[in-house]
């Protein structure tokens, strides 16, 4: 009897544990969305406020090492203003970053195969976004820092002067008053 009971409970927690389960494996997967969302807004935002010595017809975006917002990227077709957006993938070594690429997004990358790339960089107007770069002082000119409901972002201004490409004021505060908010 007492066997029956517990079958008879277990049978009826078992849709609600398996549900609780799924809920917070969607919360999971929202979470995850939503913050590949906001590195996607937060890159086109920046692509909005920069520009080249020459400005491309369609703007080509690069993107190098293993990144946790690859497939976000990939979803850009154009910005606001109409231009359109390639979007590519290349090896850290391959020349076509050089030759190919208005902007270049690096992933997961340690420090010492960054500084090679970044000295290949110098002289070619392109600009360079990192998401795994927490204090931003070595290498690209936009660090972002991907947090549950939005994206924060350093500036480095070294890297900046040697991309070549002029980024709006109102960014470079942007950055500077989110950095004095921590």
């Amino acid at each position: 009897m007492q066997l029956l009971s517990f079958i008879r409970i277990f049978v009826w927690l078992l849709p609600l544990g398996c549900t609780l389960v799924l809920a917070n494996a969607a919360v999971a997967a929202t979470s995850a969305e939503l913050r590949s969302e906001l590195v996607r807004q937060t890159v086109l935002d920046i692509l909005s406020y920069t520009r080249w010595p020459k400005e491309p017809a369609k703007l080509r975006l690069c993107i190098a090492a293993p990144t946790e917002y690859a497939g976000a990227l990939f979803a850009i077709e154009r910005q606001a203003n109409g231009r359109p957006v390639d979007v590519h993938r290349y090896g850290l070594d391959d020349e076509a970053l050089i030759q190919r690429c208005d902007v270049i997004y690096l992933g997961v990358l340690a420090p010492e195969r960054r500084l090679p790339l970044f000295e290949r960089l110098q002289g070619h107007a392109i600009l360079s976004i990192s998401e795994q770069s927490r204090e931003c002082i070595a290498d690209a000119v936009f660090c972002l820092q991907p947090d549950t409901d939005r994206v924060r972002f350093r500036v480095n201004l070294d890297a900046l002067a040697r991309s070549g490409v002029r980024v709006h004021p109102a960014v470079l505060k942007l950055a500077k008053a989110d950095e004095g908010a921590r």
